[in-house]
């Protein structure tokens, strides 16, 4: 048996998952930047209710209930963030490609 302190075999699995993550990063961006207006907002709509039964999903199954109607208003003071700053982005006059990549 040996034991060896080299670390190149990991740094190059490393650098390969790297490698994939940046190439699909890279794909998914110019297949969001192609798409038009109308489609973004559909994918922003199905996301938001995705997102609107996940919280109410997870707030059904609380063990300890909140005060009355606090889950449900929470829930959809989030999704209506949400929707506020897609709108704002997809009314901006800055191109969506640039705001993804400013964070």
């Amino acid at each position: 048996m040996s034991n060896s302190s080299n670390m190149d075999l990991l740094n190059r699995v490393l650098d390969k998952i790297a490698e994939v993550a940046n190439e699909a990063y890279y794909d998914f961006s110019r297949w969001v930047h192609r798409l038009d207006d109308m489609e973004k907002l559909f994918f922003m709509i199905v996301f938001i209710l995705i997102l609107f039964m996940l919280i109410l999903v997870r707030a059904g199954r609380r063990k300890v209930s909140p005060a009355p109607g606090r889950s449900f208003v929470s829930s959809v003071v989030l999704v209506m963030l949400f929707s506020f700053a897609a709108g704002w982005m997809m009314d901006s006059r800055f191109e969506m490609q640039e705001v993804l990549n400013f964070f």
